[in-house]
């Protein structure tokens, strides 16, 4: 498995490491992970959780890049194909202190970016809880749009569309 990282005007893109542990079991043990199955009392359960992040990447060549500003990590991005979810999806998680500065949405383009160019996935989608305003405003700063409601383990979702990367919109050139 090659292991890509990404380079940002400001930030790097990188496969997860143990030395993220810290900040990760903070935002998954924390009200921050609310809308991606958090928070978890259970550092166990965040342990889980964190493995299973890292063997994504093992048994799907993508997975969450680990996106780190001045070396520090900031937060999580990049594609997961779970079996529950209709098609694979582009997700981020921000860990706290880090809002408004564009983190997201920056990494964000470049995981879409890689996942259409050099995996050459088709057009993306993001499952966001329908409270979850922060992340539907990423969406849209994203040019994704609303596609659909519907109901993702268990709770209400929304599916939004990411913009296919050719010019006319059309997904068949990723077929």
């Amino acid at each position: 498995m090659t292991k890509p990282v990404l380079h940002t005007e400001r930030l790097t893109l990188r496969l997860p490491l143990q030395a993220d542990w810290p900040a990760v079991r903070a935002f998954m043990c924390s009200e921050r992970s609310a809308y991606v199955g958090g928070p978890m009392e259970d550092e166990n359960a965040a342990w889980r959780a964190f493995l299973a992040s890292a063997g994504h990447w093992t048994m799907k060549g993508f997975g969450y890049f680990t996106v780190l500003h001045d070396d520090a990590p900031v937060g999580r991005v990049g594609i997961v194909e779970h079996p529950a979810w209709d098609e694979p999806e582009l997700g981020w998680q921000l860990f706290d202190g880090f809002e408004g500065q564009g983190y997201v949405t920056e990494a964000a383009t470049a995981v879409r970016d890689w996942a259409y160019g050099t995996l050459r996935m088709g057009p993306l989608i993001s499952y966001i809880h329908p409270d979850n305003i922060a992340s539907q405003r990423v969406a849209q700063r994203l040019g994704a749009q609303i596609e659909r409601e519907t109901t993702l383990l268990g709770g209400p979702a929304q599916v939004w569309r990411h913009p296919s990367d050719d010019d006319d919109g059309n997904p068949e050139a990723y077929a």
